[in-house]
């Protein structure tokens, strides 16, 4: 029979988790309240790279091999790191081939997993280091509800400055980091069960279990396992310095989780040698050695590692407390994800450490900090006036949570709609491909909204003619990349005058197509040079000298098939039908199909 304790321990764990859930999935249940009996099958996005994940799944589910460019409709010749951190992906297709559900439905259901293990196995961790049910159970709220707070972006910064790069709940960005983040702190919790175990078996079963636990996050998401060595080699360091009474058990999870570390890192290191040679410059690899010292993240875990040392100099902690060296793990292992470049040489996008794991592992320091603040360093007793305080929290993280959940669905519900008002269209192209199978590759379609043009390998399996993350699996170059973009601009009916009113007016995805990723979006890399007027006016030129100089050979390379236009509102085709004919088109929902072929 299970105990008092432990059912109350549990009832202590669910209710954070349950409120977590609950936020998760509002901007969906918000957008299905709104759509009705009109929703079409779309999942709520918040992310923009959302999309090209459930591409990758969907092409999985559709029995596509593990190399594969679900934007080019191809197998790859190299790796990527779609293919390389194939064990989200495949956790996800599988069960979802097996149930016959879509990436779609499979995304909805995986915001729930996320959620829901996540919450879970952060009460896990800090209840294992604090052995109190509502310390912790406000932890996990101020950890899943503030992350993107921590990190200046979300809500907060919106208020501040109009402008931010990710919202809601960063951690939840489906499939990275959001199937492998409740890992990391499983990973975590057992960690501080190995090096505090009473004895050697449960030493050796939780230092397995850490083992186990880095090999899947290092086929799961680089930010994640890279985070997880950092974290724990400042564990080490710390527990080496300060825990003697926890040397042999330090020595035994060095060796475990090393072994399995090793035999992991063999056959990933080998498959990063055979990457695409154009990842690199797609994913902003960057060879550099300058500091990074105003990462928001990292000056918050600083100013938690100084509230923990106060602490110590106050005698409220004592050096030999395991929580206390792991507090200052938390609080400190930013300053190795943000500066490890100055030892390397190399930083990629370390804006990702900001946004997917630096801001949540500083907020489960803070969360030992706020625990060690209220102990009694003698008798362990939390002080008067502290469980009061810690309702305070859970009610003052929850509020926030819900200003960024709401705000996310309030603000992605336009693209939202237009993602699932486009699904029929894309649904009646595969329908007409499959009644007419082809001899060779996928049928290739021209969405003439870019939003619509995202979402179409993840409803069937067809070839975009450009979308947003053409290049993202790193199968075409940076040119080649140029080069279909403005294909898909001369074709959509765009003119120079577009083009340039789109580049003066800071257009994210005319600005990432010709100036690249970074040169949109600064914080991504380590670019902050503005686009300047002069860049503008040639990129507008280097635009007119394709149109000018497109051919028939351009026009056909690729072949186009279909054209997707909507039906209120249906572009200039002009330039299309110079060297396309087509059909009278087929309405489809809010959009019209053309089927095309090329002119003799």
């Amino acid at each position: 029979m299970i105990n008092k304790r432990s059912q109350k321990t549990w009832i202590f764990a669910a209710f954070p988790a349950f409120i977590v859930v609950l936020l998760a999935l509002y901007p969906q249940l918000s957008f299905w309240a709104a759509k009705g009996g009109d929703w079409q099958g779309a999942y709520f996005v918040s992310n923009f790279d959302e999309v090209a994940y459930s591409a990758y799944v969907q092409a999985l589910i559709n029995d596509k091999p593990r190399k594969y460019d679900p934007y080019l409709a191809s197998e790859t010749a190299h790796e990527s790191f779609y293919s390389i951190q194939f064990i989200p992906a495949y956790s996800i297709a599988l069960p979802a081939k097996v149930l016959g559900i879509s990436a779609s439905t499979a995304f909805i259901f995986l915001t729930l997993f996320s959620a829901t293990f996540s919450a879970l196995f952060i009460f896990w961790l800090l209840y294992s280091m604090t052995d109190d049910r509502l310390m912790s159970a406000a932890g996990v709220l101020v950890v899943c509800c503030l992350g993107a707070a921590v990190a200046y972006q979300g809500e907060f910064r919106a208020w501040y400055e109009g402008n931010f790069l990710v919202d809601y709940m960063p951690f939840l960005r489906r499939y990275q980091p959001g199937f492998a983040f409740p890992l990391f702190f499983a990973f975590c919790g057992s960690i501080w069960k190995s090096l505090t175990a009473a004895s050697r078996r449960n030493a050796l079963l939780f230092s397995t279990f850490s083992g186990v636990v880095f090999s899947v996050l290092v086929f799961s998401y680089f930010y994640l396992w890279t985070a997880a060595a950092a974290w724990l080699a400042c564990v080490y360091l710390f527990t080496f310095l300060w825990g003697r009474d926890l040397r042999d058990n330090l020595w035994l999870n060095v060796k475990v989780v090393g072994a399995f570390a090793v035999v992991s890192l063999i056959p990933y290191f080998s498959m990063i040698a055979d990457r695409s040679p154009n990842i690199d410059q797609v994913q902003l690899l960057a060879n550099t050695r300058t500091p990074d010292l105003d990462s928001p993240s990292m000056i918050t875990g600083i100013l938690v590692a100084a509230g923990i040392l106060v602490l110590l100099w106050r005698r409220r902690v004592k050096t030999d407390s395991p929580a206390f060296f792991f507090g200052l793990a938390f609080a400190l292992t930013p300053v190795v994800l943000f500066n490890q470049q100055i030892i390397t040489g190399r930083s990629l996008q370390p804006v990702h450490y900001e946004l997917f794991i630096a801001n949540y592992i500083v907020l489960a320091g803070l969360a030992l900090l706020l625990s060690l603040f209220m102990r009694d360093a003698v008798t362990g007793i939390y002080r008067a006036g502290s469980r009061p305080m810690l309702v305070i929290i859970c009610l003052a993280a929850t509020a926030w949570g819900a200003w960024e959940s709401y705000g996310s669905a309030t603000r992605n519900a336009p693209f939202a709609e237009l993602r699932d008002i486009s699904i029929p269209a894309i649904r009646y192209i595969q329908e007409q491909e499959q009644r007419t199978p082809r001899e060779k590759g996928s049928a290739v379609v021209l969405a003439t909204n870019t939003g619509t043009s995202d979402m179409i390998p993840t409803v069937a399996s067809l070839r975009p003619l450009w979308s947003s993350h053409s290049s993202s699996v790193g199968s075409i170059n940076v040119a080649e990349n140029k080069r279909l973009f403005h294909h898909y601009l001369l074709f959509a009916g765009f003119t120079e005058l577009d083009v340039s009113e789109a580049l003066r007016s800071s257009s994210f995805e005319m600005t990432a197509a010709l100036f690249g990723s970074e040169r949109a979006l600064p914080s991504l890399g380590r670019q902050t040079d503005p686009i300047t007027a002069e860049e503008i006016d040639a990129e507008v030129r280097l635009y007119s000298d394709f149109a000018d100089n497109f051919s028939r050979s351009s026009a056909s390379n690729p072949e186009i098939s279909y054209v997707i236009v909507p039906i209120n509102g249906e572009p200039d085709l002009r330039n299309l039908d110079k060297w396309y004919l087509r059909d009278e088109g087929t309405a489809a929902g809010d959009f019209r199909v053309y089927n095309v072929t090329l002119r003799p």
